[in-house]
């Protein structure tokens, strides 16, 4: 953990790992089931979908991304869309089922509800990657509480100090004042922030600290990065 980027103009980007599965898999799985959902409803179609979206994607991986075709979400969201355009386009094949056109409507008419879930989701999954790194590296990292100090902190956001350092004395079987509390809590924030820029990054083609602020407002996640990170 100690390479990541101190602010948003040391980031670096990887956007090619989208064409590594596990990077896929682990990583934007959860949205793009919720985003088949709100297309297709919560229903088996939505599981077929998914589960053959998933296996083309163990295949054959992203063989049309690029980082000329923009954002990698806008990227994989029309391809989520295409693949249940294509399910729908399946289902024509047999005469007991509505005409295509209507199906495409009925597709057409849960966009809002669609549209509105897959930036939420995309955020989530974006902070659970952050959170598992933070807790990745308490676990890596002696005496660190980093992932415990800001969970309470969420959890129990109406507590002080001194009620949340007690119950992370509990939990890590050891004293812990009030200010040291604070100080863990103050490097938790920093280093949470450095992660969440880190994963948004991996999302971008060659981005610029103006990209990345671009994208953390845009996804709704510059609260949890902009107060922590240093001035410059």
């Amino acid at each position: 953990m100690n390479e990541t980027p101190k602010n948003l103009d040391h980031i670096s980007t990887q956007w090619s790992a989208v064409h590594d599965v596990e990077h896929f898999l682990v990583r934007y799985s959860a949205a793009v089931r919720h985003y088949l959902e709100a297309l297709l409803g919560k229903d088996g179609d939505a599981d077929d979908v998914g589960q053959e979206f998933f296996l083309k994607v163990v295949a054959n991986g992203f063989v049309r991304a690029s980082p000329d075709r923009g954002r990698f979400r806008d990227y994989l969201k029309t391809a989520v869309r295409n693949a249940a355009l294509t399910h729908l386009r399946k289902q024509q094949r047999q005469p007991d089922l509505m005409d295509v056109a209507v199906l495409q409507d009925t597709v057409a008419s849960a966009d809002p509800d669609a549209e509105r879930r897959w930036p939420a989701d995309w955020r989530t999954c974006l902070l659970n990657r952050a959170w598992r790194a933070l807790e990745v590296h308490q676990q890596r990292s002696p005496g660190n509480l980093f992932w415990t100090v800001l969970r309470l902190s969420v959890d129990h956001a109406d507590e002080d100090s001194t009620a949340l350092a007690a119950r992370a004395a509990e939990i890590a079987g050891r004293p812990l004042r009030a200010d040291a509390f604070r100080q863990q809590l103050r490097g938790a924030r920093l280093l949470f922030a450095e992660l969440l820029v880190k994963e948004v990054a991996q999302t971008l083609e060659s981005p610029t600290s103006v990209d990345v602020e671009g994208e953390l407002a845009e996804t709704g996640l510059s609260l949890h990065v902009v107060p922590f990170l240093p001035a410059d």
